[in-house]
């Protein structure tokens, strides 16, 4: 009994730390900026918003989607004070890691589920 522990614990740990350093890689990929923005784009179908409203879900969606990646790369420049409104983001912790990609995606989905209707499809 103790030895099947044991190897249920050593394939955890060696299936975990194998692909720790994967998700680098995998969140670079665009494809979870537009999978969000799909989703966001089918609830405003649904929810039948009109185009000035459904306009202004999807600029303030990638907004926040824009300003979470800044950090990532210095090129960027915060729409903060030049957006009316925009106030200056929260900037990270310099001692922590972050992983600029999915803070993005995470954003645009919190976002984007605020000013829908159908909020719990956004959660699908």
């Amino acid at each position: 009994m103790i030895r099947y522990k044991w190897i249920i614990l050593t394939m955890l740990v060696l299936g975990c730390s194998s692909n720790a350093g994967d998700y680098k890689g995998k969140v670079q990929n665009s494809e979870f900026t537009h999978r969000t923005l799909k989703k966001v784009t089918d609830l405003i179908v649904h929810d039948i918003f009109s185009p000035p409203v459904a306009s202004r879900i999807y600029a303030y969606t990638s907004i926040a989607g824009y300003e979470a990646l800044i950090p990532q790369d210095s090129k960027y420049v915060s729409l903060a004070g030049q957006l009316t409104g925009l106030e200056a983001v929260p900037q990270p912790v310099a001692d922590l890691e972050y992983c600029f990609p999915l803070a993005s995606v995470r954003s645009m989905m919190k976002v984007g589920k605020t000013l829908v209707f159908s909020e719990d499809k956004m959660d699908e």
